[in-house]
């Protein structure tokens, strides 16, 4: 979360939560979680290959949705490409009114609308549920000879053409804090190589190879990479250190980033198909199930739905617009 007026009057020193650009607006009151039918079908559309951060969220609902029995049949569709762009633009042209398919997206898709400019954007779907949060994690293959942020940040001032980043799409969560990390220092992020990628899988590899000097994404995405040693931590992005790994702030980097994801309900579907499904996601994540994802994955729980989500959303999509352009980042 990064507070805009804080990042305009000159910027990212100051503190930023980590649930996204902006604070939490309410949830949808308790009551409304009422017992449900279940549904039959329900089709989540992944805007990403397999193996990254969107498509774990979308094999923990369905898993959570099926187990929980509140849904019988979960089918993923993936449509991977710019951090989401082709894959909105894919839900709003295929599915508007379609009231059983959901897409799921989050702050990488506002980073990545902003970047591209993409005439498509989350205005003209319907968001229907905030669900989690996602401490970012840097990390660097085992045989490299940076052993902490401080070590990250003498090289990227030192040396800067002789880095490489990779995470995410262009314009998404992990580049921008990079660039956000690289303005708290005092590095012009131009000077900073980011290898952009739209495959979790394919990134976690080619960081453990050593094609990349460092990477930055979900803990979770990394967490393999972590505990089997192929990978090393230097920071995490929340304001205190996570998973016995320090924080950016912690070692003198002024700057926090979390990432959140959520689904949306194509633009056209029913308003109470929309709401159903925001109650529907609303007691799922009350089990015992959902719970034990959140556990495995070490995401936090974010719960936002309905009016407050739209609000949040739109915030999000401004601020993420400001911290594109003041950070002057390009595709």
């Amino acid at each position: 979360m990064i507070h805009r007026r804080q990042f305009l009057q000159g910027g990212l020193g100051a503190p930023v939560l980590a649930t996204g650009f902006a604070a939490g607006l309410g949830l949808l009151p308790t009551a409304r979680a009422q017992a449900l039918a279940p549904r039959a079908r329900l089709k989540l559309l992944v805007p990403a290959n397999p193996g990254g951060g969107w498509d774990q969220t979308a094999k923990a609902v369905a898993a959570t949705l099926q187990a929980t029995r509140l849904v019988e049949q979960v089918e993923l569709e993936h449509k991977p490409g710019k951090g989401g762009v082709p894959g909105l633009a894919h839900f709003v042209d295929k599915y508007s009114g379609d009231a059983d398919t959901l897409m799921i997206g989050g702050l990488v898709m506002c980073g990545a609308i902003a970047l591209h400019r993409a005439p498509v954007d989350l205005t003209q779907v319907q968001p229907v549920a905030k669900l989690t949060t996602d401490t970012l994690v840097i990390a660097v293959p085992r045989e490299s000879a940076l052993t902490s942020g401080k070590a990250l940040v003498e090289a990227m001032r030192s040396r800067p053409q002789t880095l490489s980043f990779g995470g995410g799409s262009a314009g998404g969560v992990d580049h921008m804090l990079l660039g956000m990390i690289a303005r708290a220092i005092g590095v012009d992020a131009a000077t900073l190589k980011y290898v952009p990628s739209s495959a979790g899988a394919d990134f976690a590899r080619a960081l453990k190879q050593g094609a990349l000097s460092a990477g930055i994404a979900g803990y979770s995405e990394l967490k393999d990479g972590i505990a089997d040693g192929s990978l090393r931590a230097l920071a995490v992005s929340s304001a205190r250190g996570l998973f016995s790994v320090p924080s950016l702030r912690e070692q003198g980097i002024a700057t926090e980033l979390g990432n959140w994801r959520g689904l949306f309900a194509a633009p056209g579907a029913p308003r109470e198909a929309v709401e159903g499904w925001g109650q529907l996601l609303q007691k799922m994540a009350g089990t015992t199930e959902w719970k034990a994802q959140l556990e495995r994955h070490n995401w936090r729980a974010a719960p936002l739905y309905g009016a407050a989500f739209r609000h949040f959303v739109d915030y999000e999509q401004t601020s993420a617009r400001v911290v594109i352009h003041l950070l002057k980042m390009q595709a």
